[in-house]
């Protein structure tokens, strides 16, 4: 019980219960001592009349037991309970035997009740009415000339003291009811904007009891959780079932209590439905500052647990250092083959051993080198301009222009190895709106490669309208792409294990840029291909409407 009795709803209610229990035997006790004056136990002094006595008793037992059986609600109902009762009570005392009886100070209960029903006002009016009709009995008895006058003045004096007394501490109750109300409402806005607060946090953030149950969690919990279910009153470990890299699970709960300070792991992995994602646990023990039992002993009151999901972060983390290593072992062939290059033609002229017929092939390697690290250099410049959103503006473009200019630029580059270079676009097809130097790199990709890879035959250029979107798309007669392979071009530094791929280089970034590109501009590269059949790259992009013509 010790940790309820300052809780005030069940004080309230235990309050409740007795003065029920109080309002259903107390009538009676009164109605008791009035057939005791009726059968002439008590002296008749003051008994009126039998016609208004058993009325009276009859209605006051209706309204004691409906009083007991219904709760109080708000409305006029509740005003004719109390006071209904209290003058029914008052009536049949002054009535019957008057106010020298034993059971006078017990009317300090009815003042009682009116205050708990009604408030401060309630116990005002009440004590007014009790006053009345105190009065009138004193008055009563002085005029009757009955003797009993000095018990009249005892029991209602009695009455009064007690009256007062309560008056007393119902004025201090409402005083400290007051600033009760006051520090409730003072707790609430605080605890509100610490919600607002907390609500506003990117990460998950939950405070957790010293037995692991959750009592407050933010909105970036249940994001994080993939939840729309209430924490509260939940164990830590039913709504946390993570595993660490090897699958095994990890007791959360178990942390909490094993590490007595601050405490970080962000190697655990939480699943829902058919996702995982990596998640960064932070756990805080919270203790009282000044509750040096607790500091001495490490019992903590409750734990802070901020949760934080890492995947994204993790993933380029790990991605950034693949792409490092795998760019620095690209780059280290060509460079220690040039260099080993520079350095024979080097030793040569130190000998006096340099010709003509020595030296070019020697240049001409170099030179092949040099040139391969430069267009991966062009590769990375235009991936990190594409990841940065460098130049990623859109504006109008004349496809037929494009289409032309592309035409002019890569015809002889096709004519230079034996290859036709056809251009099939229909007429007067349009603008689009996109990124100038996103959409060019993207399909003179496509064309480099096309004619790269083309031993005989040709490289088409098409540029056609279909649903409102123009279709461009680049198609050889080229050694085509294995079903397997197709899988996999688009991921960086991917090269087919195809000796014919091997005899040309290339820096295995061209089509993972072109991706790349293709997402900056809103599209999807599609790929038709079929082993010593050629192949197709096309992607769609919507025609400009009126209001993009009009900016």
């Amino acid at each position: 019980m010790g940790k309820y009795k300052d809780d005030p709803k069940i004080r309230k209610a235990r309050t409740d219960l007795w003065m029920r229990i109080a309002n259903l035997f107390f009538p009676l006790f009164i109605i008791h001592q009035g057939f005791l004056v009726y059968f002439g136990a008590i002296s008749r002094d003051k008994y009126v009349s039998d016609i208004i006595f058993f009325p009276l008793a009859i209605i006051m037992v209706a309204l004691t037991f409906y009083n007991t059986l219904t709760p109080v609600k708000k409305g006029p109902m509740r005003y004719v309970r109390t006071y209904g009762l209290q003058i029914l009570a008052l009536t049949i005392a002054f009535t019957t035997y008057g106010f020298a009886s034993p059971l006078t100070p017990c009317f300090v209960l009815m003042l009682f009740d009116a205050y708990r029903i009604l408030g401060l006002k309630g116990l005002t009016v009440s004590a007014l009415i009790m006053a009345f009709f105190s009065a009138a009995d004193v008055y009563r008895t002085v005029s009757l000339h009955i003797p009993s006058i000095s018990s009249v003045f005892l029991f209602v004096g009695a009455a009064a003291f007690l009256a007062a007394i309560l008056i007393i501490i119902v004025k201090i109750q409402s005083v400290r009811q007051a600033v009760l109300e006051q520090s409730r409402a003072q707790a609430e806005t605080e605890r509100y904007r610490i919600t607002t607060l907390m609500n506003n946090l990117s990460q998950g953030v939950l405070s957790i009891d010293r037995r692991g149950i959750v009592r407050t969690y933010n909105a970036a919990t249940l994001n994080i959780l993939d939840t729309n279910d209430s924490l509260n009153g939940r164990h830590i470990d039913e709504i946390l079932v993570v595993k660490d890299n090897k699958g095994d699970r990890v007791n959360v709960f178990e942390l909490m209590k094993r590490n007595r300070h601050y405490y970080m792991r962000d190697d655990l992995f939480y699943h829902y439905s058919d996702d995982v994602i990596r998640l960064e646990v932070s756990i805080t023990p919270i203790r009282s500052g000044n509750d040096v039992k607790d500091l001495n002993t490490g019992i903590e009151k409750g734990f802070l647990v901020l949760l934080r999901d890492v995947t994204k972060q993790k993933n380029l983390d790990e991605e950034r250092d693949e792409f490092i290593s795998v760019v620095s072992h690209e780059l280290r062939t060509p460079l220690t083959i040039a260099e080993g290059t520079l350095d024979n033609i080097k030793t040569l002229y130190d000998k006096n051993l340099a010709t003509t017929d020595r030296i070019r092939p020697a240049l001409d390697a170099a030179h092949e080198q040099i040139i391969f690290l430069a267009k991966m250099v062009n590769d990375l410049s235009t991936l990190s301009r594409a990841e940065r959103g460098v130049s990623d503006s859109a504006e109008l473009i004349d496809v037929n222009e494009l289409c032309d200019s592309l035409y002019a630029e890569s015809s002889q580059d096709a004519t230079a190895v034996g290859l036709s270079f056809n251009l099939d676009v229909q007429p007067q097809i349009g603008n689009v709106n996109v990124s100038r130097l996103y959409l060019v790199e993207l399909l003179h990709n496509f064309i480099t490669n096309a004619i790269k890879y083309t031993k005989e035959g040709g490289v088409t250029l098409n540029a056609k309208v279909i649903d409102d979107h123009v279709e461009f798309s680049v198609q050889d007669t080229g050694i085509g792409i294995s079903k397997s392979d197709q899988k996999n071009i688009f991921n960086k530094f991917y090269r087919s294990e195809d000796y014919r791929t091997r005899e040309s280089r290339g820096t295995g970034l061209g089509l993972y840029v072109a991706s790349k590109l293709a997402r900056k501009i809103d599209t999807t590269i599609k790929l038709e291909s079929r082993l010593n059949h050629g192949s197709t790259f096309s992607i769609r992009i919507p025609l400009a409407k009126q209001k993009d013509k009009d900016k």
